[in-house]
């Protein structure tokens, strides 16, 4: 049985960066939680790509567009 989650999730900047890298990263994860269960093991990747594949329609784009914060405390630097 399948069922669509639509969860709200409130992230600053440096949350959504871990969870680009948590996701980026499926296999590890799953290494990590499932090392000696190969169905288990896979069981967590397809969980993490398919949350991979839901925020890369939806959540990504919006990171993407926010400030390079590097290049903004460069700035901050600059005007001192």
């Amino acid at each position: 049985m399948t069922q669509r989650l639509q969860p709200v999730i409130d992230l600053n900047y440096g949350e959504q960066e871990v969870l680009q890298r948590v996701l980026a990263e499926p296999q590890k994860i799953a290494n990590a939680l499932a090392p000696d269960d190969a169905r288990e093991n896979s069981r967590i990747v397809g969980v993490l790509q398919e949350l991979a594949e839901a925020f890369a329609e939806v959540f990504f784009p919006v990171v993407e567009q926010l400030p390079d914060l590097e290049q903004t405390q460069q700035d901050l630097d600059m005007s001192r």
